[in-house]
């Protein structure tokens, strides 16, 4: 039996993060395909994280831009929160960079652009993202961008429906989103204007699509902050003097003098030569990830909730203290190893061949580019995954034969892994592996370095 929350039938992990997971999911009303992003109520409270999820359930649902995520609607059942977004499925631009090592000057543009649009069109509306980094922005199927994870927003007054000032923003006194892509002010401790500190934030990203790396990168968070406060980063010698003018208005420490959006608009390199604000997307590749429903005891029943943007009261919600849905997949006899059907294959490994036979027009892909082949047994895989992570001294946690969960330690803080095997056909296994949560480059360093320590392992041509 499939896996039910109100009208949606749950299928598999599309990501995992501290509060919960995110997951596949299919309207049965409609047959529209959505991400569900569950979150684990006892977590929440222990973390005293329930304003934090009203407040970002309150600013996406404020949101409606063609480049940033939509939110459809939120469920509760009894220890759970069901947040249903749209789904993306060209994956995170973030793979796109480490595909191609860095963009050209056009693509790098292209992408520009669109997070402009999107973080103007928010800052009008009153909200400042506040954790804009290459992880946070996704693809869909056409290759246009798409501004996710609204988890570190926070409504500054003046700009939004409920401000009690149009004219000021209020100082935002909470210090959060990723170091790298932090704002001078925002580690000062003194509060900020959210708007221009996610104008820092844009400049770095722009910085990491044409550099292929950071502008602020340090080995401890002290040599860390005091570069991003006094902006000391050099370029790399393929920069053009264009984009390093804009740059050198972007990444300023004082917000005070910073350049703001309505700048940035007119500026030289944004606009282009010629003056056109046209240009083609790059092209959107295939997307890998299988769209299979998992097999599950039917949940508990779910109250459905209608959120406002003056309303977002999910107190309720989260202060249950009740049993917890019944979400356990139905184990294989093997311990867990799962047998995938055609279309699984077909959308998982998007890379090969068959892929480019086969289309299905019933299910979504969502693209992953961490995921490789192997001819060899699902044990003797299992075996040296699990020697690999324990060279790195990481904390392992093996959930079945086929399934394994990691914490790699790195200068940057964790970052956790999940691996699976599924068995496509008797001779041929895929190895898909995940982020969980930590920084997005040491998370590549990881995968990158498991494949050459894999590589006897892998079939030719699937990494």
């Amino acid at each position: 039996m499939v896996k039910k929350v109100g009208k949606y039938e749950i299928g598999k992990t599309l990501g995992e993060g501290t509060f919960g997971k995110v997951k596949y999911a299919v309207n049965t009303e409609t047959d529209e395909r959505v991400a569900i992003k569950v979150l684990d109520k006892e977590k929440i409270q222990k973390q005293n994280m329930g304003a934090q999820i009203k407040k970002e359930i309150s600013i996406m649902k404020m949101v409606r831009h063609r480049h940033v995520v939509v939110l459809k609607e939120v469920l509760a059942s009894r220890t759970k929160i069901f947040i249903v977004l749209e789904l993306i499925t060209g994956g995170e631009l973030f793979d796109k960079i480490v595909s191609e090592g860095r963009f050209s000057e056009d693509t790098a543009r292209f992408y520009f652009r669109q997070l402009v649009d999107g973080v103007q069109y928010c800052h009008e509306n009153g909200v400042c993202h506040r954790d804009l980094k290459p992880e946070n922005l996704l693809l869909d199927e056409n290759g246009d961008l798409k501004i996710s994870d609204f988890g570190l927003s926070a409504l500054y007054e003046g700009g939004g429906p409920d401000g009690p000032e149009s004219s000021r923003a209020s100082l935002l006194h909470t210090t959060c989103g990723t170091p790298n892509y932090v704002a001078p002010e925002v580690l000062a401790d003194k509060g900020y204007d959210g708007r221009a500190a996610d104008v820092w934030s844009m400049g770095v990203i722009l910085y990491v699509l044409l550099a292929g790396f950071l502008p602020f990168d340090e080995p401890t968070m002290s040599a860390l902050f005091r570069k991003i406060q006094k902006a000391e980063f050099s370029y790399p010698s393929w920069f053009t003097p264009r984009v390093k003018a804009l740059l050198n208005r972007i990444l300023v420490p004082d917000p005070e003098t910073r350049i703001t959006i309505k700048e940035i608009l007119r500026d030289e390199w944004f606009v282009n030569a010629n003056g056109s604000d046209e240009q083609v997307a790059p092209a959107a590749g295939p997307g890998t990830i299988s769209a299979e429903l998992a097999a599950a005891p039917v949940p508990s029943p779910v109250d459905h909730m209608t959120i406002k943007p003056s309303q977002a009261d999910l107190d309720a919600a989260i202060l249950e203290h009740q049993d917890e849905i019944n979400s356990g997949k139905k184990e294989k006899p093997d311990g867990g190893l799962k047998v995938m059907n055609a279309f699984d294959l077909i959308n998982m490994c998007g890379g090969m061949a068959l892929n480019r036979m086969f289309q299905s027009n019933d299910e979504k892909r969502v693209k992953r580019s961490t995921q490789f082949t192997s001819t060899i047994p699902a044990a003797s895989i299992m075996t040296r995954l699990t020697g690999h992570l324990e060279s790195l001294h990481c904390e392992i946690n093996v959930e079945n034969s086929s399934k394994v969960k990691a914490v790699l330690q790195t200068p940057k803080g964790a970052v956790g892994v999940v691996i699976q095997i599924f068995m496509l056909a008797d001779s041929l296994h895929l190895v898909e592996v995940r982020r969980g949560k930590g920084d997005i480059f040491e998370y590549h360093k990881f995968y990158t370095q498991l494949n050459e320590q894999m590589k006897d392992l892998i079939a030719a041509g699937s990494s």
